[in-house]
């Protein structure tokens, strides 16, 4: 397959398979969205966002999905490329879900990449979540119950995973 027809059939199932996950998500609030990025260790500081003691400013996204289908939203939070972050192959993805106490929990960790791609495996009832990122590799993360923890890599590409771990 001719490379940029390639590249035309991972964005039309991206977008799918995002448009799939928060199809059933509730929106969030203005102040859940403050206590999701508090609980990501960001700080608002003249219309931008801080992370710790990195003086690069960060501008957060943040998208509800609906990873388990029980209709409570669950948060992905997208960061922009950023030395705050050891890898960031154009951005970092953060996961956060509610604990039994109602509380914004990190469950990913900020994995390099741009975008949150839920897979058709599951595990104790969560998607598998591919994320993606530049270089036609992406690693998979599978829930453990706890958290995501990754498992795999998938090749986006013909030999996308040839020189990855």
């Amino acid at each position: 397959m001719h490379p940029i027809a390639v590249a035309r059939h991972f964005v039309t199932t991206l977008a799918l398979l995002c448009a799939a996950a928060s199809a059933g998500a509730a929106a969030l609030g203005e102040a859940e969205r403050a206590a999701i990025l508090a609980a990501a260790g960001l700080r608002a500081e003249g219309g931008a966002f801080l992370k710790g003691d990195c003086p690069t400013p960060l501008r957060p996204s943040i998208e509800p999905v609906d990873l388990d289908g029980d209709g409570r939203a669950e948060a992905l939070v997208y960061l922009g490329p950023s030395r705050c972050f050891e890898q960031s192959l154009g951005g970092n993805v953060g996961l956060y879900m509610r604990d039994a106490e109602g509380r914004w929990v990190e469950r990913l960790g900020y994995a390099p990449g741009v975008e949150a791609v839920p897979q058709t495996a599951r595990a104790l009832g969560m998607p598998d979540l591919g994320v993606a990122s530049p270089g036609g590799c992406m690693p998979i993360f599978r829930w453990d119950g706890l958290r995501y923890v990754r498992v795999a890599q998938k090749a986006l590409q013909p030999g996308g995973c040839q020189f990855r771990e």
